[in-house]
This record gives C-alpha cells, sequence and structure tokens, in this order.
C-alpha cells in the first residue's frame, strides 16, 4: 500500500460563535406558595442571557399548611404534576443545566423535604430550599434588570406565604428584609367573612403595621415615595386599574402608576365579595380568596408610605436566579463558551470538573483522530465512532482526580456515572471503555464492564482504544513533543509510524514499544515507529551563563 501523504493533526471540532461565546441553556424553577414559575434561557458568560420559553402553574402548594407547618398531601401531588410539565418542556429544549429554588412553603413545611426528595425521583428536578434573605436579594436582582432605579424605591414581592421589601437604588441595597406576611398567609390567620368585615379588616392592618415597622423605618430614613412591584398580586391590581380607569393601550410594566389611583383599585377589592371579584377583569381566578389581603398590604403601605407613585416589574425572583446562576458559574460558562453541541458542551463540562491536564487530553484526541483517519482502511469505522473515539481520548485521564494509581479504571467510572447529555447508554459504555484501556491490562472475558458490551461493541472499543493507547505513548511527556505523524502500511501486516518532533524524541519512541501491543494484536500486523526533530525556530534558545 502506498504511503498516505502526512496531513496536519486533526483539531477537535470548532464550535460557532453566538453574542461572542457558546450559551448554557438553563431551566430555571422558582416554588413559590402559590405558584410554580419557569423559564428556559440562554446563558452567556459576559452576564446576558436570552428568554426562549416560560412556563407558570399556579400549585397553591401552601394551601392549609400554614397553621399545620406542613404541606398537604395534594398540594404536593399538584406541585409534582407542575414540575414533570416542567421538566418535559426542559428536555423539549435540550436543557443541559437545571436550577431550582423552594421558597417559603418549602422551607418552612416539616415536610418538605418529602417534595424535595420526590421531585428528585418523579421529576428529575433537584429544589434547593433558601433562606428569605437570599430570595430578597435575587429578586432585587432580578427586578434591577428591569426597570430603572436611580433613586431610592422600595422594591415589594408579595408572595403566598411570605412577602420581599429591598429599599434601594439600582445599584445599592439599603435594606432588605422576608416577612411573613404574604397574601395565602394573612388570609388563612385572618379571613374568615365574605366581604371581610370590618374586625378582620381592623386586625389584618394592625397585623402588618406590627410586622412592616422596620420596613417603615427604612422607607422613611431614604425618603421613598414610590413602589416597585414585582408579583402577581401586584400585577392583577395593576390590571384591575387599567381596565377600570388606565391606559389599555401600554403594558402595565410600561406605566408609572398613580398612588392614588391604585389605592382606589386596592379599596374596591377590599371591599368585594367573591362573587363581585369573579367579574373584575385582570383577577386571577385562583387569587379570588388572597387578593383582599394582598391588596390591603399595599393599601397599607400606600398610605402610610404616602407613595405617589408604582411600577410593575416583568422580572423577579426567577430573573435573579439567572444572574446567580451565571455569577456563580462564570469561571465555568466562559471555558465552555467554545463548544457547541450538547455532547461536546458535556465532554468538556466533565473534564473541567474533574481537574484535567486539557492540553495533554486535546494533544492525545488530535493524535487519535490523526490515527483513525490513516488507517480507515483497516478499522472499517464510522463518523460516529471516530466521535466517540475522540470523546474517550479527551476523557482519558480524568480518573487522576481520585487517584493515580488505577486512574484508567476511574475514568471509566467517572464517566460511566456523569449523566452525560445526548448520548445513548451504550454510546457512553463506548466511551468509557475507550477510556478505561487506554493503560495496563487489553480488554479480557473477566473484566465484566467490557463484557457487557455487545460483540460489535466491543470490537468497536479494541479498534479505537488500540489508537488511543498510541496517542497516549506519543504524549508521554506531556509537553505535546510531536509535532505531526504520518503512517505507512506496508503490504497486509506492517505499518511504519513516521514522527516529526520539536525536541528528542526518544521518551516517546521508548512509550510506542511499551504500549504498541494492542494495536498489533488488534490489527494482527507489526508496527515500527522512527522520527525526525524539527526543532522550533521560534523558541529563542536559553543562553549559557
Amino acid at each position: 500500500m502506498p504511503k498516505i501523504q502526512e496531513k496536519p493533526i486533526a483539531e477537535p471540532t470548532a464550535a460557532p460563535v453566538a453574542n461572542g461565546s457558546m450559551p448554557s441553556r438553563v431551566c430555571i424553577v422558582d416554588i413559590g406558595t402559590n405558584s410554580i414559575h419557569s423559564i428556559i434561557v440562554d446563558a452567556y458568560p459576559n452576564g446576558t442571557y436570552t428568554v426562549l420559553d416560560k412556563i407558570k402553574e399556579m400549585v397553591r402548594l401552601g394551601d392549609g399548611g400554614f397553621a399545620e407547618q406542613a404541606l398537604t398531601e395534594d398540594a404536593i401531588e399538584r406541585a409534582l404534576r407542575a414540575l414533570q410539565r416542567v421538566r418535559l418542556l426542559a428536555d423539549g429544549w435540550h436543557v443541559t443545566e437545571h436550577l431550582a429554588f423552594g421558597t417559603s412553603a418549602i422551607r418552612e413545611a416539616t415536610n418538605g423535604g418529602v417534595l424535595v426528595q420526590r421531585a428528585k425521583k418523579e421529576a428529575g428536578i433537584t429544589i434547593r430550599t433558601i433562606p428569605g434573605s437570599l430570595e430578597a436579594e435575587l429578586i432585587y436582582k432580578g427586578v434591577r434588570r428591569a426597570v430603572d432605579m436611580p433613586d431610592p424605591v422600595m422594591v415589594v414581592d408579595i408572595g403566598g406565604g411570605s412577602t420581599e421589601f429591598i429599599v434601594g437604588t439600582d445599584k445599592e441595597v439599603y435594606f432588605a428584609q422576608s416577612l411573613k406576611v404574604g397574601a395565602a398567609r394573612v388570609t388563612e390567620q385572618f379571613v374568615t367573612t365574605d366581604p371581610v368585615n370590618s374586625e378582620e379588616f381592623r386586625a389584618i392592618r394592625a397585623h402588618y403595621r406590627e410586622m412592616l415597622a422596620p420596613v417603615f423605618r427604612a422607607a422613611k430614613a431614604y425618603d421613598v415615595h414610590e413602589l416597585v412591584g414585582s408579583s402577581g398580586t401586584m400585577e392583577c391590581i395593576a390590571e384591575v386599574h387599567v381596565n377600570y380607569a388606565g391606559d389599555g393601550s401600554r403594558s402595565i410594566y410600561q406605566q408609572a402608576l398613580d398612588g392614588q389611583a391604585i389605592r382606589d383599585v386596592t379599596k374596591r377589592i377590599m371591599s368585594s365579595s367573591i362573587e363581585e371579584r369573579k367579574q373584575m377583569p385582570g383577577i386571577d381566578k385562583k387569587r379570588l380568596h388572597q387578593v383582599v389581603a394582598g391588596a390591603t398590604l399595599i393599601d397599607v403601605l400606600l398610605k402610610d408610605l404616602v407613595i405617589e407613585r408604582l411600577r410593575l416589574s416583568p422580572n423577579a425572583l426567577r430573573e435573579g436566579m439567572v444572574d446567580y446562576f451565571i455569577k456563580n458559574n462564570y469561571e465555568r460558562l466562559e471555558q465552555l463558551a467554545p463548544y457547541a453541541g450538547v455532547r461536546r458542551r458535556g465532554i468538556y463540562e466533565l473534564g473541567f470538573k474533574f481537574d484535567w491536564d486539557r492540553e495533554h487530553a486535546e494533544q492525545v484526541a488530535r493524535l487519535s483522530l490523526k490515527l483513525f483517519d490513516e488507517l480507515s482502511e483497516w478499522h472499517q469505522l464510522g463518523e460516529q465512532h471516530r466521535e466517540l473515539l475522540e470523546y474517550g481520548a479527551l476523557l482519558h485521564d480524568i480518573g487522576y482526580h481520585i487517584s493515580r494509581r488505577k486512574h484508567h479504571k476511574h475514568s471509566r467510572y467517572l464517566i460511566e456515572n456523569a449523566d452525560l447529555n445526548g448520548f445513548q447508554p451504550e454510546e457512553i459504555d463506548i466511551i468509557a471503555n475507550i477510556a478505561r484501556y487506554h493503560r495496563k491490562a487489553l480488554p479480557k472475558r473477566k473484566h465484566k464492564p467490557f463484557m457487557k458490551l455487545s460483540g460489535v461493541n466491543r470490537a468497536i472499543v479494541r479498534r479505537t482504544a488500540s489508537l488511543v493507547r498510541l496517542a497516549e505513548a506519543l504524549d508521554r511527556s506531556h509537553f505535546q513533543n510531536v509535532e505531526s505523524i504520518s503512517v505507512e502500511v506496508v503490504g497486509s501486516d506492517t505499518v511504519y509510524l513516521h514522527l516529526r518532533t520539536s525536541t528528542d524524541p526518544q521518551l516517546e519512541l521508548w512509550a510506542v514499544e511499551q504500549a504498541k501491543e494492542f494495536f498489533e494484536e488488534t490489527y494482527d500486523c507489526v508496527l515500527h515507529v522512527d522520527a525526525d526533530i524539527v526543532p522550533d525556530e521560534s523558541t529563542p534558545l536559553a543562553l549559557g551563563m
């Protein structure tokens, strides 16, 4: 067979660039007392993100649970069904990351762990329960992305179990607190009549004023005369105002609403019966019972703080969670930015996670691909096998994260248990076994992970792993001495491997002699290797002293 013309070593596939880098696709889930909000975003390491889809469900997780401090079984089931739908949406968008935060209802419930455990098992979503202080911080971060706040304002997010109050500007937070005055909680505590009678109103107002004393002090200290609302309750009240007396030509998020006009709406809601509220355009039917408590809270704030105007933010906790995700994953996002596709990004993320020697891993992958391409007539494998070979080569040494000794076996274990997205189980098994056999023993019948593969896949592993073992030997120093390789096949059983190196190749030549048995056995041939040294003239020689 004639000598194959030498070609540059193949580079791993380059990724297209978008917004300066490739994003991570993330599903953000805000599990509140009333509703579950989820957004799908492409998050970029420069701090920007693009919203791809949204889903919201009123699950009333806190219904009937405040007095007993426990989630009811019905509430848990509603939440799980909603989370399963969120997961289906996320899978449809090929999401690679999930971030789910649980707030007041879960963190206060004695059986909140039941929902957390079942969500992981039944919906594949891991819920992290966050404290009220972090909830307030994230709401502020979400709101400031959407609302201009040059002067001090009070951001108010009325939830079902808690309400978050933040005093600040778009550059600084002066005060932030989460208080147990959510609309569902106060309704359960105080409301028994319809319409709510005067005695219950007095009790609700007194309760709010007692609980909100530190909030009032902070607002007055910073001369706050504007509220920014970021919750469903606020949106309901704004929609009622727009439908009765406002500007219906613009979104509620594009208007500055007069404080006194909003008080007219809160009073209308506070004095209404459920049947009357059903006729009010803008009130979500699932908020009919608790919107009175929410309207009363807003009314107290507007009156006692002499609020002049109210604005609405389309952003809230979930958008703050995106900010949190990007900030806490900045380095990883920046590392992964160049790599397109779920599969390739997953491979590189695994490498970064386990502190790989990236330069060595990529050199071994390049050399492996070069050998694969040069020997295509011998191995008779296709492009899909070439991809799996590259990934096995990239991850062959991640087992060092556990231990140097038997790191090839640790590499196999880590790959098999990494939850790599976009791969079929048999593909993961092939990649794991390619990595496992880059050193030490050759595949044997007593090796259970190898023998569980089909006969076809065992042959694929042999043909590809033997190439990785050679490539590993060709970078034995981990200094990428081999600059290029060419292969010459003579007859049906002899292969010559010609190297071009930048420095003395004795270590590589020795390592190939130690590693070539697997290749020779797999391809039933004899391998010979030689090298030419081509010094890098661009590198200045060190001067002796």
